[in-house]
């Protein structure tokens, strides 16, 4: 299974989440939990899920 590390964290995950937490900037992979804290955020954008699954 592959994994990557949540830009936020640093935690190395086998799941991800594309985000944005700033309006107009780049888009950042994160964990569930950093996921579920900038849920919160005025600009936050879902913009899919990276799974480490796939082949």
């Amino acid at each position: 299974m592959k994994t990557k590390t949540c830009e936020l964290c640093k935690a190395e995950e086998s799941v991800l989440f594309r985000i944005q937490i700033q309006k107009g900037k780049t888009w950042l992979f994160v964990c569930r939990i950093c996921c579920e804290k900038s849920q919160k955020l005025e600009h936050y954008k879902y913009g899919g899920t990276w799974k480490g699954n796939r082949h």
